[in-house]
């Protein structure tokens, strides 16, 4: 390779075209790199402001890596930037913001000398008006934002949200406001500014031979700074695979769906924060190998799995990627028909390492009655482990054998190998909790915590009792837990004057409270009125009020005190309630589809 230090006219002086690859990810530079430019750009310029000698001391910028491309007779120099994109890219958005300026100042001269560093002449553009401009951006956005940007067509509400737009704006304004001074001083500051531009502001070019491989190479690059995600890494592979580095088309039909904004929203699991595209292309990977994928070796994995599945092409895989992202994008949105109550429980419990399973049911042509039934059976058995008080670790291990089962099985009785596989679990941390165990659980033990996962349980009794002749439940926002017996009982619900050994008595008192049978749903501002109102006013504002299920069958057998008997027996009903509505492993298996 090879290295020069160059000025900007060096750069963008000639008719070249450097073309962003389809590995790169997209433009990222924000307002701290576009100050931190401008400062820089501010400084040069004081000095020659300073210094009438013409000495001044330039900026060096930094280090760009290119690639020289092949190119038509005629047609502009192609190079590809394997590093340096975002700083190439500001540049010119630094360069047209100027020249704007001193369009604004009627100073043609300066406008056309400009117009050199940003745009090609048609001649040379070889057919393509992509060639016009002297970078050519491979990202979707980017492109459109960029060739706005560059024309002077930016103010397109629609459009503001860009980042190369946001970054054009902020560098014309500044550029504005460094000329927007008395007309004696405006040359003087124009001549600055020029001279900085075109003379003092220095680069690093650095030129690889053209048997090099770009994308390793930016890669290596990219481990310095801001790390590269693994989603970038994904593309990186995809993108050299496919030979489409300088093919914006063949890119776009290849990866062009993840670069919808969608994908690089931030999304939480298990306290982990990571964009939709890194979350799913790991939970892609587990789901294909049906191996164990930590969120840190996704890209790596790919790579290898791409070399021992060499009778995949590149664009098979793809395509295979883009149709499950398809179905993840509708799993993570709750839309998938059929499953969205099951999706909503799964984000409730916090259990993501299942989605690899569900993907897999969703994406592999299993018959929709045995997905429902697998979906079921899943469902069944993380409730159960829940309200039994089981740890979700190792779960990730369950889910990868499981995987394996489905992938040896195939899909035509994905229900069977879902079921048996999980009834035969039979370690403490991998148990589907038998009905005598989930029942004692329920009645001896304080209800699991956390309000949600309370919440959703018992939101599940409501639906289940409800008569298909009554209206559906409908949103649940306004519910809210509610201990029948407060939480604070000592005032309105104090202990019968003969009860034996007090103190023993409260801390029986005080675990009943917080068992299933003491708990039920009401609105927000029915909870604010009860407060801790004796049973009688209790039981009367629920009567008055409450249209839930959950509370008729309370108030139907309701006894005039409400203690630890009464709850016990409600404890009773619920859980019966719950056997029925997470069912057993063994019922799964004799009814088996």
């Amino acid at each position: 390779m090879e290295a020069d230090i160059v000025e900007l006219p060096g750069l963008f002086g000639t008719d070249v075209s450097y073309r962003i690859p389809s590995f790169q990810r997209p433009y990222a530079w924000e307002k701290p790199q576009w100050e931190a430019l401008w400062s820089d750009v501010c400084d040069v310029m004081e000095r020659c402001l300073e210094n009438d000698t013409g000495e001044v001391r330039p900026h060096f910028l930094g280090a760009i890596v290119l690639q020289l491309q092949a190119s038509n007779t005629g047609e502009v120099t192609k190079k590809l930037v394997v590093d340096g994109q975002q700083r190439l890219t500001t540049l010119q958005l630094l360069i047209k913001a100027a020249q704007e300026a001193f369009q604004s100042q009627d100073d043609r001269l300066r406008v056309d000398r400009f117009k050199k560093l940003i745009l090609n002449p048609q001649s040379h553009w070889g057919g393509d008006p992509y060639n016009e401009t002297k970078i050519r951006q491979c990202n979707t956005y980017d492109q459109a934002a960029f060739q706005r940007a560059i024309s002077g067509d930016y103010r397109d509400e629609q459009n503001q949200s860009w980042d190369i737009t946001r970054a054009y704006k902020y560098l014309k304004k500044k550029t504005d406001e460094w000329l927007d001074i008395e007309p004696e001083g405006r040359t003087v500051k124009a001549d600055a500014l020029e001279v900085t531009l075109t003379e003092h502001m220095k680069l690093a070019a650095i030129d690889l031979n053209q048997d090099d491989k770009p994308h390793l190479i930016f890669e290596t690059l990219n481990t310095r700074g801001e790390q590269l995600k693994q989603s970038d890494l994904v593309k990186n592979t995809v993108m050299y695979e496919a030979n489409v580095t300088d093919d914006a088309r063949t890119a776009e039909q290849l990866w062009g769906m993840f670069d919808d904004e969608w994908w690089r929203e931030t999304t939480s699991e298990s306290r982990l924060s990571r964009i939709h595209i890194d979350r799913f292309l790991h939970y892609w990977m587990v789901m294909r190998t049906a191996s164990d994928v930590t969120e840190n070796t996704v890209a790596s994995k790919f790579r290898r799995f791409v070399e021992e599945n060499n009778e995949l092409s590149i664009e098979t895989i793809a395509t295979e990627i883009r149709n499950a992202g398809k179905v993840y994008r509708d799993l993570e949105k709750g839309i998938f028909p059929g499953i969205e109550t099951f999706l909503e429980r799964i984000k409730i419990m916090d259990i993501g390492v299942v989605i690899p399973v569900v993907l897999w049911l969703c994406t592999s042509n299993v018959p929709s009655e045995r997905r429902r039934q697998s979906i079921e059976a899943l469902e069944s058995y993380l409730v159960r482990r829940m309200l039994c008080g089981f740890q979700t670790q190792g779960l990730n291990k369950v889910f990868i054998s499981l995987l394996r089962e489905l992938h040896s099985n195939g899909p035509t009785h994905a229900n069977h190998t879902v079921i048996q596989y999980l009834n035969s679990q039979n370690v403490d941390n991998r148990l589907w909790p038998k009905d005598r165990m989930l029942h004692d659980r329920l009645i001896d033990g304080p209800m699991l915590r956390g309000a949600k996962r309370r919440k959703m349980v018992l939101v599940a009794v409501e639906n289940h009792l409800i008569s298909n002749r009554s209206e559906s439940l409908g949103p649940t926002d306004r519910l809210t837990i509610e201990h029948i017996m407060p939480q604070r009982w000592g005032t309105n619900w104090p202990l019968p004057p003969n009860t034996p050994n007090r103190a023993e008595a409260a801390i029986i008192r005080d675990e009943a409270i917080e068992t299933l049978g003491n708990l039920t749903l009401i609105t927000n501002s029915l909870n604010s009125s009860i407060s801790n109102d004796p049973w009688a006013e209790r039981r009367e504002e629920l009567r008055n009020h409450s249209s839930l299920w959950l509370n008729r069958t309370l108030l139907d057998n309701a006894p005039e005190a409400w203690d630890e008997n009464a709850i016990v027996e409600r404890c009773e009903y619920l859980a019966e309630k719950i056997l029925q509505i997470w069912q057993s492993a063994d019922s799964f298996m004799e009814s088996v589809v």
